[in-house]
């Protein structure tokens, strides 16, 4: 009897274990200052994957972009409205491969509002390849929530 009772605790705290709750986190980007992005989205979730891995949990993250945000994503700025802008330049090159790592590293998923892309006439092609461009912020803020995503707004 004994044996079957921590047979079935070790069963119990083993299934509790492989089912560790996943935290869920949605950044609104809308910042036009390098300094915050890499503070307040890069920043965090390193802060975050750290505290993962020392508490055995997991976290999934997603990144909604907008507003003064754009040109931090776009990797073709020859063919964007930044285009000469020496500022962001100097940014994205600082920024592109922390972003990179997010993505390839943490599977962190970026999404951009497609209705400010075009008022600021960006194209898809000029992107990021990790970034997806497909709906308004509002949708994908309304998404990411229901489904269960924390907001964590980065003005």
């Amino acid at each position: 009897m004994k044996f079957l009772m921590s047979l079935f605790l070790g069963l119990l705290f083993a299934t509790g274990l492989l089912h560790a709750e996943v935290q869920k986190v949605v950044y609104d980007v809308s910042t036009g200052d390098a300094a915050v992005l890499e503070k307040r989205l890069i920043g965090s979730v390193e802060s975050l994957m750290a505290d993962a891995q020392e508490r055995k949990t997991e976290y999934k993250i997603a990144v909604v972009i907008s507003g003064k945000s754009y040109k931090y994503f776009v990797k073709d700025l020859k063919n964007s409205p930044y285009s000469g802008k020496l500022k962001v330049a100097r940014a994205q090159k600082r920024l592109e491969p922390l972003l990179e790592k997010l993505h390839k590293k943490y599977g962190v998923v970026f999404t951009m509002c497609s209705v400010g892309m075009k008022a600021h006439k960006i194209k898809e092609e000029t992107l990021y390849g990790f970034v997806e461009a497909k709906r308004s912020k509002s949708v994908y803020l309304v998404q990411w929530q229901n489904r269960g995503y924390a907001y964590m707004p980065v003005h």
